[in-house]
């Protein structure tokens, strides 16, 4: 598990700000749809569904090698993934990083089991079958998590915090 610092947390109203350490948990049950946003090389957005997992605090995805959204992370990593949890609304800026440990790619598999119903293999770098896994397209499939910079949390239920702005500066 990856240790990653407190972000600073700024409130975007007079309400008090959100604590990372509370809010994260909630993130991490959180199974909705999440949609992610890459540029195009013309500075378009590209806007796709896709089923997160949360790993070591980090939101991961797949995506199948060939697809758009994978192309597109490798010529510019910076995205946003933006997601209602029943309690707030959600976006996290940040890099992509393509994951390839095993023993990552072992953790999220498990979680896309345990949260989803869907069992990838961990391989040699990537995810592969089974065939048919939502919003990734054909196996095999590159996993990313999101080394986030910004996250902004925008309460629509009772919540403790008002919307907040996480900052973070340092990300291991």
């Amino acid at each position: 598990m990856f240790a990653f610092p407190d972000p600073s947390a700024e409130s975007l109203t007079g309400e008090p700000p959100g604590v990372w350490a509370e809010v994260l948990p909630h993130l991490e049950e959180t199974a909705g749809t999440y949609w992610l946003t890459v540029a195009r090389p013309d500075g378009r957005p590209h806007t796709r569904p896709v089923l997160v997992v949360w790993v070591d605090g980090r939101p991961c995805f797949a995506s199948g090698q060939e697809s758009a959204k994978s192309r597109l992370m490798a010529a510019s990593p910076e995205v946003s993934l933006a997601f209602g949890t029943g309690r707030m609304d959600v976006v996290v800026e940040g890099a992509v990083e393509r994951v390839r440990d095993p023993e990552r790619l072992v953790r999220v598999a498990e979680a896309y089991a345990a949260r989803h119903g869907w069992a990838p293999v961990a391989g040699d770098g990537e995810l592969t079958g089974p065939e048919g896994a939502p919003t990734a397209g054909p196996p095999p499939y590159g996993v990313f998590c999101v080394a986030p910079s910004t996250v902004f949390a925008f309460p629509s239920g009772e919540l403790p915090h008002g919307p907040t702005r996480w900052r973070f500066d340092v990300w291991p």
